[in-house]
């Protein structure tokens, strides 16, 4: 009887060895998949690293080139030898500035230092062109060019200080990964943080103000919308309007407005929420703008799906019907893309049988109810304005002389162009092909000067031009 006592006991003793062993080898095995684990994530934390001081490296590297760029622009008296010193400073800019979006730095903290060097690219490619186009450079614009050396040369010697800090305090870029008050930061990183803070800070206060052609110029970036006429409204008059808006454009439907919000931006508005009686219908969301109410946008939410789909061709006369009961002018269809079940089509001004392109208005209709989806007016508000139209100092059959031989033309008309630098220009447009491609050749129609050329590429979704 002892013995099968002592037998039992074996055996249970021999079971819990056994679960021992197997809990061992599980907490083992997992011990060593999170070993694993630990070992990937700090190999990909340190090839991150890798990579931001790779980039910050490169942005010394850099700065440092364009200040002895820059350098040698001021000593040159050769044209040429300029033409092709700025046009080198205008593309180590450009990688200045993808080594600096590369750094782990917040964008808003670094807004100025990434403006500054489109800024300083911009401005040396907009002399370059002035050169080849043998355009006298006014003694102003070395000035600047003088002032930008030598803030390129402080910006230079601070990164230098900054480097030298991390350097010596063996700081990792990473820690400055989405920092803000609540992240807890080592005083190191913090020190280095504040370093580059100074800087952009010294950008915003010292570096000269740039008025040039580029998209970049001071005058293009702080521009102010050109299409806001009249007073400064309250929210019941931006109510009002969201009100009659919907009404002109759908006389059966009734609805209740509410201002449930506001934004600043280029062009300061008002949200109205407008919610129909039939229930059925969808909630519209407008944009008014603060000064002289004008409609910025639309947007239908909640939009109901039919059973039926809509033609192309229907949606695209729906999409113009809209657009003529605006009450902003005449408009074209200039272009057209699907979004999904949606169409999105492109609307220019028309003044005097020419295309105003930079009064533009983007309408989207639901391919599945045929309903107006989204109206956007930000690029007609922003540029609209009364403009007398230039005479065409040349013809259309000199402007047509003006185009590549191996282009087979097909249409020409006239159509005023925006530039990168606000500039319009009245053009020739001339549209044509070249084996399968199609282009638009834009040829200023006072010069003969060729402004701009576009490559149309067609895709299942619509047009692009490039």
């Amino acid at each position: 009887m002892i013995f099968c006592v002592n037998e039992v006991e074996l055996r249970m003793r021999g079971k819990n060895v056994l679960l021992a062993l197997f809990v061992l080898l599980i907490l083992g095995i997992g011990a060593w998949r999170f070993s694993q684990l630990d070992q990937q994530a700090t190999a990909a934390n340190n090839a991150l690293e890798a990579s931001y001081q790779n980039h910050f490296f490169s942005l010394i590297e850099n700065v440092e080139n364009l200040d002895v760029l820059l350098g040698k622009v001021l000593a040159s008296n050769s044209n040429d030898h300029n033409i092709m010193t700025l046009v080198t400073v205008w593309s180590l800019a450009e990688a200045a500035k993808s080594n600096l979006d590369n750094l782990p730095l917040d964008t808003v903290n670094m807004m100025r230092s990434n403006l500054y060097l489109s800024q300083l690219g911009d401005y040396a490619y907009s002399m370059a062109q002035a050169l080849v186009n043998h355009q006298e450079i006014p003694d102003s614009n070395w000035q600047k060019i003088k002032e930008l050396h030598q803030q390129n040369r402080i910006i230079h010697n601070e990164l230098r200080n900054l480097l030298g800090l991390l350097q010596d305090r063996q700081i990792r870029l990473g820690s400055l990964k989405n920092a803000s008050p609540e992240t807890k930061m080592t005083p190191d990183s913090e020190e280095l943080l504040k370093g580059f803070g100074k800087l952009d800070e010294r950008l915003q206060n010292e570096v000269p103000t740039l008025t040039y052609d580029g998209p970049f110029s001071d005058h293009v970036v702080n521009r102010q919308p050109r299409g806001l006429t009249g007073e400064e409204i309250d929210e019941k008059e931006a109510e009002r309007t969201a009100l009659e808006f919907a009404g002109n454009l759908d006389t059966n439907t009734k609805y209740s407005a509410k201002v449930t919000g506001a934004a600043e931006g280029r062009i300061p508005a008002y949200s109205v929420t407008l919610q129909p009686e039939d229930k059925a219908q969808s909630d519209l969301t407008l944009g008014i703008s603060k000064k002289g109410g004008h409609v910025v946008f639309m947007i239908a939410r909640g939009e109901k799906a039919e059973i039926s789909r809509v033609s192309m061709e229907d949606a695209k006369k729906r999409a113009a019907e809209f657009a003529s009961k605006l009450g902003l002018g005449t408009f074209m269809a200039t272009g057209h893309l699907t979004e999904g079940n949606e169409l999105l089509v492109n609307f220019a001004l028309i003044q005097d049988n020419v295309i105003i392109y930079p009064d533009m208005v983007q309408v989207i209709v639901s391919l599945d109810s045929g309903n107006i989806a989204a109206y956007d007016a930000n690029k007609f508000l922003l540029s609209h304005t009364q403009r007398t139209l230039p005479e065409p100092k040349i013809s259309e059959q000199e402007a047509r002389a003006r185009v590549n031989k191996n282009l087979n033309i097909e249409e020409v008309r006239l159509a005023l162009i925006p530039l990168d630098n606000l500039q319009e220009k009245l053009t020739y447009e001339v549209k044509g092909k070249i084996d399968e491609d199609t282009y638009y050749v834009y040829i200023n129609a006072e010069t003969g000067f060729q402004e701009k050329i576009l490559l149309i590429v067609e895709t299942p979704q619509g047009s692009r031009s490039l």
